[in-house]
């Protein structure tokens, strides 16, 4: 099992709520994940923008981004991470 203060993000689509972490940016604590987002609100939010046209649909809401402890076992496919201690940080907009 691994851990790391990971961005995730909430989007509805259709009334569904779906949650995604991403693995590409990881943190050792909170602090450096919001710093991180306040100083690159700007294109984080772009680049959220281009993954949900791109990999989930145009008309996507995005209900919250922030920063979460996540811990995974990356041995195991099968197994979700389990996300924790989540710091909201933007809320609501279509996207």
């Amino acid at each position: 099992m691994k851990w790391a203060i990971v961005f995730y993000a909430l989007i509805s689509l259709n009334g569904e709520m779906k949650e995604h972490i991403s693995w590409g940016i990881t943190f050792n604590h909170h602090e450096k994940c919001i710093n991180f987002y306040e100083q690159n609100k700007t294109q984080i939010l772009e680049g959220l923008r281009g993954y949900a046209t791109n990999n989930v649909d145009p008309s996507a809401v995005l209900l919250e981004l922030g920063c979460a402890h996540a811990t995974a076992d990356f041995t195991n496919a099968t197994s979700d991470p389990i996300v924790t201690l989540k710091m909201p940080l933007y809320q609501g907009e279509n996207i």
